[in-house]
Protein backbone atom coordinates (compact mmCIF):
# COMPACT_ATOMS: atom_id res chain seq x y z
CA UNK A 1 0.00 0.00 0.00
CA UNK A 2 1.15 3.10 -0.83
CA UNK A 3 2.21 6.02 1.64
CA UNK A 4 -0.15 8.42 0.35
CA UNK A 5 -2.65 6.61 1.22
CA UNK A 6 -1.54 5.19 4.60
CA UNK A 7 -4.25 6.85 6.25
CA UNK A 8 -7.42 5.70 3.97
CA UNK A 9 -9.58 2.77 6.34
CA UNK A 10 -8.22 -0.29 5.25
CA UNK A 11 -10.90 -3.04 4.53
CA UNK A 12 -10.12 -7.20 4.79
CA UNK A 13 -12.22 -8.71 2.38
CA UNK A 14 -12.29 -12.37 2.05
CA UNK A 15 -13.37 -15.20 -1.29
CA UNK A 16 -11.32 -12.59 -2.94
CA UNK A 17 -10.90 -14.88 -5.93
CA UNK A 18 -14.75 -14.66 -6.59
CA UNK A 19 -15.96 -12.71 -9.56
CA UNK A 20 -18.30 -11.26 -6.75
CA UNK A 21 -15.89 -10.01 -4.61
CA UNK A 22 -13.84 -8.49 -7.61
CA UNK A 23 -16.90 -6.42 -8.45
CA UNK A 24 -16.94 -5.20 -5.06
CA UNK A 25 -13.47 -4.35 -4.27
CA UNK A 26 -13.57 -2.85 -8.33
CA UNK A 27 -15.69 -0.16 -6.62
CA UNK A 28 -14.43 0.34 -3.12
CA UNK A 29 -10.40 0.72 -4.72
CA UNK A 30 -10.64 4.52 -4.85
CA UNK A 31 -11.79 5.24 -1.09
CA UNK A 32 -10.34 2.17 0.91
CA UNK A 33 -7.06 0.26 0.98
CA UNK A 34 -7.95 -3.71 0.18
CA UNK A 35 -6.51 -6.92 1.54
CA UNK A 36 -7.96 -10.07 -0.25
CA UNK A 37 -7.77 -13.93 1.27
CA UNK A 38 -9.04 -16.74 -0.26
CA UNK A 39 -7.43 -20.32 -0.26
CA UNK A 40 -7.19 -20.07 -3.84
CA UNK A 41 -4.78 -18.09 -5.76
CA UNK A 42 -5.60 -14.92 -7.81
CA UNK A 43 -7.37 -15.64 -10.90
CA UNK A 44 -5.04 -15.04 -13.75
CA UNK A 45 -6.99 -13.21 -15.81
CA UNK A 46 -8.13 -10.39 -13.14
CA UNK A 47 -6.41 -7.48 -10.94
CA UNK A 48 -7.31 -7.82 -7.25
CA UNK A 49 -6.92 -3.80 -6.43
CA UNK A 50 -5.05 -4.53 -3.40
CA UNK A 51 -2.73 -7.24 -1.60
CA UNK A 52 -4.00 -10.40 -2.61
CA UNK A 53 -3.22 -13.57 0.52
CA UNK A 54 -3.37 -17.19 -0.31
CA UNK A 55 -4.71 -18.09 3.08
CA UNK A 56 -7.25 -20.69 4.75
CA UNK A 57 -9.62 -19.26 6.87
CA UNK A 58 -8.54 -21.13 9.95
CA UNK A 59 -4.65 -20.92 9.59
CA UNK A 60 -2.15 -19.20 11.40
CA UNK A 61 -1.71 -16.86 8.53
CA UNK A 62 -4.73 -15.15 9.13
CA UNK A 63 -3.43 -14.29 12.26
CA UNK A 64 -0.52 -12.68 10.38
CA UNK A 65 -2.54 -10.74 8.58
CA UNK A 66 -4.66 -8.97 10.87
CA UNK A 67 -1.14 -8.50 13.11
CA UNK A 68 0.09 -6.30 9.58
CA UNK A 69 -2.65 -4.20 9.12
CA UNK A 70 -5.41 -2.44 11.31
CA UNK A 71 -8.67 -3.17 9.27
CA UNK A 72 -11.88 -1.04 9.90
CA UNK A 73 -13.99 -3.94 8.11
CA UNK A 74 -13.79 -6.78 7.47
CA UNK A 75 -16.45 -8.73 4.42
CA UNK A 76 -16.73 -12.24 4.95
CA UNK A 77 -17.58 -13.63 1.31
CA UNK A 78 -15.79 -16.84 1.26
CA UNK A 79 -18.02 -19.80 1.85
CA UNK A 80 -17.19 -23.11 0.00
CA UNK A 81 -20.53 -24.27 -2.21
CA UNK A 82 -20.66 -28.08 -1.74
CA UNK A 83 -20.86 -27.95 -5.42
CA UNK A 84 -16.92 -26.67 -6.13
CA UNK A 85 -15.95 -30.81 -5.25
CA UNK A 86 -14.34 -30.10 -1.63
CA UNK A 87 -14.55 -32.46 0.64
CA UNK A 88 -17.57 -32.32 4.04
CA UNK A 89 -14.58 -31.69 6.39
CA UNK A 90 -13.06 -29.29 4.17
CA UNK A 91 -16.05 -27.50 4.03
CA UNK A 92 -16.80 -27.71 7.65
CA UNK A 93 -13.01 -26.20 8.33
CA UNK A 94 -13.05 -23.71 6.13
CA UNK A 95 -17.07 -22.13 6.60
CA UNK A 96 -17.25 -23.23 10.06
CA UNK A 97 -13.96 -23.33 11.81
CA UNK A 98 -12.45 -20.48 9.90
CA UNK A 99 -15.41 -18.25 10.47
CA UNK A 100 -15.26 -19.15 13.92
CA UNK A 101 -11.53 -17.69 13.66
CA UNK A 102 -12.32 -14.83 11.52
CA UNK A 103 -15.19 -13.66 14.07
CA UNK A 104 -12.67 -14.09 17.01
CA UNK A 105 -10.03 -12.52 14.86
CA UNK A 106 -12.58 -9.22 14.59
CA UNK A 107 -13.24 -8.85 18.58
CA UNK A 108 -9.35 -9.09 19.23
CA UNK A 109 -8.57 -6.24 16.83
CA UNK A 110 -11.41 -4.52 17.25
CA UNK A 111 -12.59 -4.13 14.30
CA UNK A 112 -15.08 -1.57 13.48
CA UNK A 113 -17.73 -3.41 11.07
CA UNK A 114 -18.01 -6.90 10.28
CA UNK A 115 -19.97 -7.85 6.72
CA UNK A 116 -21.29 -11.71 6.53
CA UNK A 117 -22.42 -12.85 3.19
CA UNK A 118 -24.82 -16.10 4.05
CA UNK A 119 -27.27 -17.79 1.88
CA UNK A 120 -31.45 -17.24 1.41
CA UNK A 121 -30.79 -21.27 1.01
CA UNK A 122 -30.53 -21.60 4.89
CA UNK A 123 -34.30 -21.45 4.96
CA UNK A 124 -34.39 -24.62 3.27
CA UNK A 125 -37.11 -25.63 0.43
CA UNK A 126 -40.17 -26.95 2.57
CA UNK A 127 -44.30 -27.64 1.59
CA UNK A 128 -44.74 -25.79 5.38
CA UNK A 129 -43.16 -22.80 4.18
CA UNK A 130 -44.32 -19.33 4.73
CA UNK A 131 -45.51 -17.52 1.53
CA UNK A 132 -42.78 -15.02 2.22
CA UNK A 133 -39.65 -16.08 4.59
CA UNK A 134 -38.54 -13.03 7.26
CA UNK A 135 -35.41 -12.83 9.02
CA UNK A 136 -36.81 -14.54 11.80
CA UNK A 137 -38.00 -17.53 10.11
CA UNK A 138 -36.73 -20.74 11.19
CA UNK A 139 -33.43 -22.32 9.36
CA UNK A 140 -34.69 -25.81 7.98
CA UNK A 141 -31.94 -26.24 5.43
CA UNK A 142 -29.97 -29.27 7.44
CA UNK A 143 -32.78 -30.77 8.71
CA UNK A 144 -32.99 -32.12 5.14
CA UNK A 145 -29.52 -32.30 3.42
CA UNK A 146 -26.19 -32.54 5.12
CA UNK A 147 -24.86 -30.43 2.27
CA UNK A 148 -25.94 -27.16 4.08
CA UNK A 149 -25.13 -27.70 7.14
CA UNK A 150 -22.03 -25.91 7.42
CA UNK A 151 -23.70 -23.04 5.88
CA UNK A 152 -26.65 -23.13 8.65
CA UNK A 153 -23.61 -23.24 10.75
CA UNK A 154 -21.37 -20.37 9.32
CA UNK A 155 -25.11 -18.14 9.81
CA UNK A 156 -25.86 -19.34 13.18
CA UNK A 157 -21.88 -18.59 14.14
CA UNK A 158 -22.54 -15.08 12.75
CA UNK A 159 -25.88 -14.22 14.30
CA UNK A 160 -24.40 -15.57 17.47
CA UNK A 161 -21.30 -13.25 17.11
CA UNK A 162 -23.50 -10.01 16.44
CA UNK A 163 -25.70 -10.62 19.45
CA UNK A 164 -22.92 -11.48 21.91
CA UNK A 165 -20.39 -8.61 20.68
CA UNK A 166 -22.33 -5.56 20.30
CA UNK A 167 -19.07 -3.57 20.13
CA UNK A 168 -18.35 -5.01 16.80
CA UNK A 169 -21.23 -3.74 14.19
CA UNK A 170 -22.19 -7.17 12.34
CA UNK A 171 -24.35 -7.43 9.60
CA UNK A 172 -24.99 -10.90 8.13
CA UNK A 173 -26.99 -10.74 4.42
CA UNK A 174 -28.95 -13.42 3.42
CA UNK A 175 -29.46 -13.28 -0.49
CA UNK A 176 -31.29 -14.94 -3.06
CA UNK A 177 -29.56 -16.43 -6.20
CA UNK A 178 -27.01 -14.24 -6.91
CA UNK A 179 -26.71 -14.54 -11.02
CA UNK A 180 -24.35 -12.22 -13.47
CA UNK A 181 -22.05 -12.54 -16.09
CA UNK A 182 -19.25 -13.25 -14.49
CA UNK A 183 -20.50 -15.16 -11.69
CA UNK A 184 -19.65 -18.83 -11.82
CA UNK A 185 -21.81 -20.17 -8.79
CA UNK A 186 -24.32 -23.63 -9.11
CA UNK A 187 -27.25 -21.62 -10.39
CA UNK A 188 -25.25 -19.77 -13.65
CA UNK A 189 -23.30 -22.81 -14.37
CA UNK A 190 -26.56 -24.59 -14.71
CA UNK A 191 -28.71 -22.49 -17.01
CA UNK A 192 -25.40 -21.99 -18.50
CA UNK A 193 -25.19 -25.45 -19.32
CA UNK A 194 -28.10 -25.10 -21.86
CA UNK A 195 -30.05 -28.32 -19.92
CA UNK A 196 -31.75 -27.44 -16.76
CA UNK A 197 -34.01 -30.13 -14.68
CA UNK A 198 -37.72 -29.50 -14.33
CA UNK A 199 -39.62 -32.02 -11.95
CA UNK A 200 -43.24 -32.40 -13.56
CA UNK A 201 -45.95 -31.24 -11.64
CA UNK A 202 -43.36 -27.95 -10.30
CA UNK A 203 -42.62 -25.01 -11.48
CA UNK A 204 -41.63 -22.72 -8.29
CA UNK A 205 -41.63 -18.86 -8.02
CA UNK A 206 -37.87 -17.89 -7.34
CA UNK A 207 -35.86 -14.95 -7.24
CA UNK A 208 -32.98 -13.90 -8.69
CA UNK A 209 -30.17 -11.08 -7.80
CA UNK A 210 -28.06 -9.54 -10.34
CA UNK A 211 -24.32 -9.48 -9.64
CA UNK A 212 -24.06 -5.43 -9.77
CA UNK A 213 -27.13 -5.36 -7.48
CA UNK A 214 -25.07 -7.69 -4.88
CA UNK A 215 -22.37 -5.59 -5.18
CA UNK A 216 -24.15 -2.59 -4.51
CA UNK A 217 -25.69 -4.19 -1.56
CA UNK A 218 -22.37 -5.54 -0.14
CA UNK A 219 -21.06 -1.86 0.07
CA UNK A 220 -24.14 -0.32 1.54
CA UNK A 221 -23.72 -2.43 4.60
CA UNK A 222 -19.99 -1.24 4.72
CA UNK A 223 -20.87 2.51 4.32
CA UNK A 224 -24.26 2.17 6.09
CA UNK A 225 -23.14 0.15 8.81
CA UNK A 226 -26.99 -0.95 10.48
CA UNK A 227 -26.13 -4.13 12.79
CA UNK A 228 -28.63 -7.03 12.22
CA UNK A 229 -29.87 -10.05 10.00
CA UNK A 230 -30.86 -8.73 6.53
CA UNK A 231 -32.76 -11.11 3.45
CA UNK A 232 -31.55 -9.63 0.09
CA UNK A 233 -33.38 -9.72 -3.13
CA UNK A 234 -33.31 -8.39 -6.57
CA UNK A 235 -36.50 -7.52 -8.55
CA UNK A 236 -39.38 -8.89 -8.67
CA UNK A 237 -40.71 -12.45 -8.82
CA UNK A 238 -40.34 -15.63 -11.56
CA UNK A 239 -41.71 -19.23 -12.49
CA UNK A 240 -38.56 -20.93 -12.92
CA UNK A 241 -39.92 -22.33 -16.25
CA UNK A 242 -39.36 -18.79 -17.16
CA UNK A 243 -35.90 -18.27 -15.59
CA UNK A 244 -34.89 -20.94 -17.72
CA UNK A 245 -36.27 -19.81 -21.03
CA UNK A 246 -35.01 -16.63 -20.84
CA UNK A 247 -31.63 -18.25 -20.24
CA UNK A 248 -31.83 -19.63 -23.46
CA UNK A 249 -31.84 -23.06 -22.21
CA UNK A 250 -33.60 -26.42 -22.38
CA UNK A 251 -35.80 -28.20 -19.64
CA UNK A 252 -35.17 -31.78 -19.17
CA UNK A 253 -38.36 -33.01 -16.78
CA UNK A 254 -37.66 -35.25 -14.09
CA UNK A 255 -40.47 -37.39 -12.34
CA UNK A 256 -41.86 -35.73 -8.97
CA UNK A 257 -40.71 -39.03 -7.08
CA UNK A 258 -37.09 -38.54 -7.65
CA UNK A 259 -34.53 -38.85 -4.83
CA UNK A 260 -31.60 -37.31 -3.98
CA UNK A 261 -29.69 -40.46 -5.24
CA UNK A 262 -31.08 -40.78 -8.29
CA UNK A 263 -29.72 -36.81 -8.52
CA UNK A 264 -26.36 -37.78 -7.98
CA UNK A 265 -26.19 -40.90 -10.96
CA UNK A 266 -27.79 -38.16 -13.33
CA UNK A 267 -25.42 -35.42 -12.14
CA UNK A 268 -22.69 -38.09 -12.86
CA UNK A 269 -23.95 -38.99 -16.91
CA UNK A 270 -24.90 -35.61 -17.84
CA UNK A 271 -24.00 -32.25 -18.37
CA UNK A 272 -26.12 -30.95 -15.69
CA UNK A 273 -24.33 -29.75 -12.23
CA UNK A 274 -27.35 -30.73 -10.44
CA UNK A 275 -26.44 -30.71 -6.28
CA UNK A 276 -29.36 -32.96 -4.52
CA UNK A 277 -29.87 -30.31 -2.61
CA UNK A 278 -31.26 -28.31 -4.77
CA UNK A 279 -34.01 -30.53 -5.92
CA UNK A 280 -36.45 -29.05 -3.08
CA UNK A 281 -35.54 -25.68 -4.24
CA UNK A 282 -37.23 -26.89 -7.84
CA UNK A 283 -40.91 -27.99 -6.01
CA UNK A 284 -41.12 -25.95 -3.36
CA UNK A 285 -41.05 -21.89 -3.58
CA UNK A 286 -38.92 -20.25 -1.02
CA UNK A 287 -39.43 -16.74 -1.39
CA UNK A 288 -37.88 -14.34 0.93
CA UNK A 289 -39.14 -10.64 1.82
CA UNK A 290 -36.26 -8.05 1.98
CA UNK A 291 -38.22 -5.35 3.05
CA UNK A 292 -36.06 -4.25 5.95
CA UNK A 293 -32.90 -3.84 4.02
CA UNK A 294 -34.74 -1.87 1.41
CA UNK A 295 -35.72 0.32 4.05
CA UNK A 296 -32.76 0.64 6.32
CA UNK A 297 -30.31 0.83 3.64
CA UNK A 298 -31.90 2.81 1.11
CA UNK A 299 -31.46 -0.35 -1.24
CA UNK A 300 -33.28 -0.92 -4.79
CA UNK A 301 -32.22 -3.26 -7.37
CA UNK A 302 -31.79 -1.71 -10.57
CA UNK A 303 -31.22 -4.87 -12.74
CA UNK A 304 -34.63 -6.58 -14.07
CA UNK A 305 -34.09 -9.99 -13.48
CA UNK A 306 -35.19 -11.25 -17.38
CA UNK A 307 -32.23 -8.88 -18.52
CA UNK A 308 -29.21 -10.28 -15.88
CA UNK A 309 -31.14 -13.78 -17.24
CA UNK A 310 -30.01 -13.23 -20.45
CA UNK A 311 -26.82 -11.53 -19.62
CA UNK A 312 -25.70 -14.62 -18.96
CA UNK A 313 -24.17 -15.08 -22.45
CA UNK A 314 -24.82 -16.68 -25.77
CA UNK A 315 -23.72 -19.91 -25.73
CA UNK A 316 -19.63 -19.23 -26.98
CA UNK A 317 -19.64 -17.10 -23.96
CA UNK A 318 -21.19 -19.36 -21.81
CA UNK A 319 -18.24 -22.04 -22.58
CA UNK A 320 -15.49 -20.03 -21.97
CA UNK A 321 -16.86 -18.39 -19.21
CA UNK A 322 -17.39 -22.18 -17.57
CA UNK A 323 -13.68 -22.81 -18.78
CA UNK A 324 -12.12 -20.69 -16.53
CA UNK A 325 -11.11 -21.39 -12.63
CA UNK A 326 -12.78 -18.16 -11.65
CA UNK A 327 -15.20 -19.38 -9.03
CA UNK A 328 -17.88 -17.48 -7.31
CA UNK A 329 -18.30 -18.58 -3.54
CA UNK A 330 -22.23 -17.45 -3.28
CA UNK A 331 -24.72 -19.99 -3.68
Amino acid sequence: MSAENKGRPKVLITGASSALARLVAGALSPKYDLVGVDPRPAPSNSHFPGEFVVADYHSRKLDEVFQKYEFEAVMHLGRIRDSQNYSSQYRFQMNVIGTQKLLELCKQNAVKNLIVMSTYHVYGAHRLNALQLTEESPLRASQSFPELVDAVELDHAATTFMWRNREVRTTVLRPVNVIGKHIRNTICSLLRSGLCPKIFGFDPLMQFIDEKDMARALILALEQPHPGVFNVAGEGLIAYSHAIRHANAMIVPLPPFITAGLVRVIAEVSRMNLPPYLVDYFKYPTIVNDDIFRTKFGYQPKVKTVQSLKNLGTPTERKKLESKSVLDESV
